[in-house]
């Protein structure tokens, strides 16, 4: 055979065809991606990330143009609150040179606004104040010539998160936090630093503090006793209409200031008393201790803020747990305590101001299991120290 006669075919193998078309339809789906990616276009937040915004502020940012050439870019700013209808944007020109711009509010002529509400626009523009909650602010940067098919979220863009909560603008005082009181109508009073507080109005609350609760769980988790939406001073009688307040009974409230019904700050959450000077008891500062297991229930004793037990244990090594219980039978915060013991005299201290909250003259029972199956019963009376005076 002549070599004129040789002919050599080669057939492209299936598997790099297939390969090849996959990368041709990967490359199809994402031409938006590739565009952003020419664009060479960068944001950076840091000197604004974790710093309330003002208008004084706002435009405190860095853009990137990685290109060889200047881009009049489009920027597109906006800030909205979660959980929240609260929101509003901005939007400018400005020419980026190759490389980094530092941008201040005097680079820009004339940025476009808008505002979810009149008072959201007021308040930031003419006071300076964002509402309190957290917000995420975003800045993004689109590239000239955009054409209509332009996708958004390909744009280069840039987010900080910020929490606001003015809990110091608002001070409570009076009545003064734990204080004891004998109004059962007392005024509540506060004082405001906002420096437009003539164009403020306040919702008051006050609440039950129940037993086991901090004055913060209990605003937040109780229904109120009373609640005023549209207090339009900076105090307020808490009124002769609404649920009557109770001897004794510990209640929690506290003060939150709108603008033009845009949630600004609260105060801190107080506690009050009510009490009764002619039924201020007077007690023994030293009580004695009760041995228990030879009375058994037969007896309900006294605590003055602590629960004295004398146990007379007859092993070298012994426990007593002890347990309290309401007129419900329900277990309180107290449940349960070990207490080790040794052998002859115990006497035994259970602090119950320190350790559960009790409410003033409420009648308990403290249950002792012993070791060996034996159980015991002390029927009590608490007092709370607060509302004692010493015997003379």
């Amino acid at each position: 055979m002549s070599e004129q006669n040789i002919r050599i075919v080669t057939r492209p193998r299936a598997g790099s065809s297939l390969l090849l078309l996959l990368l041709l339809w990967l490359l199809s789906l994402q031409p938006q991606a590739v565009h952003a990616q020419q664009t060479g276009l960068g944001v950076d937040l840091s000197l604004i990330d974790g710093v309330e915004l003002t208008p004084a502020n706002i435009f405190n940012y860095r853009l990137e143009n990685r290109g060889q050439q200047s881009q009049n870019v489009l920027v597109r700013g906006r800030v909205y609150y979660r959980q929240s209808a609260l929101n509003f944007t901005y939007e400018y020109h400005i020419s980026l040179q190759p490389g980094v711009t530092q941008v201040s509010r005097d680079m820009i002529s004339a940025p476009v606004w808008n505002f979810s509400s009149p008072g959201l626009k007021e308040l930031f523009q003419q006071y300076n104040k964002l509402p309190q909650g957290t917000y995420e602010y975003c800045v993004s940067v689109y590239p000239p010539g955009t054409s209509p098919e332009y996708t958004p979220g390909d744009e280069p863009q840039s987010c900080v998160y910020q929490t606001v909560d003015d809990l110091f603008l608002i001070n409570l005082l009076s009545p003064d936090n734990d204080a004891k009181i004998y109004e059962y109508n007392p005024m509540l009073s506060w004082v405001v630093n906002y420096p437009f507080a003539s164009e403020l109005t306040y919702r008051l609350r006050v609440a039950e503090l129940k037993t086991g609760q901090n004055p913060q769980n209990a605003i937040t988790r109780n229904n109120a006793m009373y609640q005023d939406n549209n207090v339009m001073s900076t105090s307020a009688v808490y009124p002769v209409t609404a649920r009557p307040l109770q001897k004794w009974q510990p209640y929690v409230w506290t003060v939150d200031a709108y603008y033009k019904g845009i949630l600004l700050g609260g105060a801190e959450v107080w506690k009050f008393t009510i009490i009764d000077d002619s039924e201020y008891m007077a007690a023994d500062v030293e009580q004695s201790y009760y041995e228990f297991d030879r009375h058994n229930g037969d007896t309900r004793i006294n605590a003055y803020g602590s629960l004295c037990l004398k146990y007379i244990s007859e092993l070298n090594a012994d426990t007593l747990n002890v347990s309290i219980v309401d007129n419900d039978g329900s277990f309180t915060a107290y449940k349960d305590k070990p207490l080790p013991v040794k052998l002859g005299d115990n006497r035994i201290k259970i602090e119950l101001e320190q350790q559960v909250s009790l409410k003033h003259e409420g009648k308990y029972t403290a249950i002792v299991l012993h070791g060996q199956n034996k159980k015991f019963i002390i029927p009590f009376t608490y007092y709370n120290p607060l509302f004692l005076k010493n015997k003379q």
